[in-house]
């Protein structure tokens, strides 16, 4: 297989960060995650490792190309930090913690969180991380049916 813009492909809006970095091209050797779980599973493995995704925000019915990083601990929007819900971080609910790439306290998105957001992990399409790609199983359907 040749190399994939999936930018391109999937019509990804992509933040500042990914901007400078270029397309996402999907190279021969990536990995597959599977479903929710084990994309979520995958997520956390990663730690507080630089990462970037195309994530599909059910929203605006977009693909994003965001860069950042999971694993916030005591953010104001977490529902346990607040006594008000559950953690951001929340496996039975595919939930991921995840800051968007930022530096000097400078926000790439405009909500109150200053860069904070969950991401759903069956939303999550793949992920370049560590040098390693992973296409998750939603990532692998929508490029199928679009090709």
């Amino acid at each position: 297989m040749e190399s994939i813009n999936l930018t391109s492909l999937l019509g990804a809006v992509r933040d500042r960060y990914a901007k400078s970095l270029g397309s996402f091209e999907l190279f021969d050797g990536f990995h597959e995650t599977g479903g929710g779980v084990s994309t979520w599973d995958t997520f956390r493995s990663f730690g507080g490792s630089m990462v970037r995704v195309l994530y599909f925000s059910a929203t605006s019915g977009k693909v994003r190309d965001i860069v950042g990083r999971q694993g916030v601990h005591n953010s104001s929007q977490d529902g346990t930090v607040e006594g008000t819900g559950h953690a951001m971080t929340n496996r039975q609910g595919l939930t991921l913690s995840f800051h968007t790439h930022t530096f000097e306290g400078q926000a790439v998105n405009t909500g109150a969180g200053k860069g904070y957001r969950t991401l759903r992990a069956d939303r999550i399409l793949a992920i370049n991380a560590n040098g390693q790609q992973y296409l998750t199983a939603l990532g692998r359907r929508i490029i199928e049916q679009i090709n």
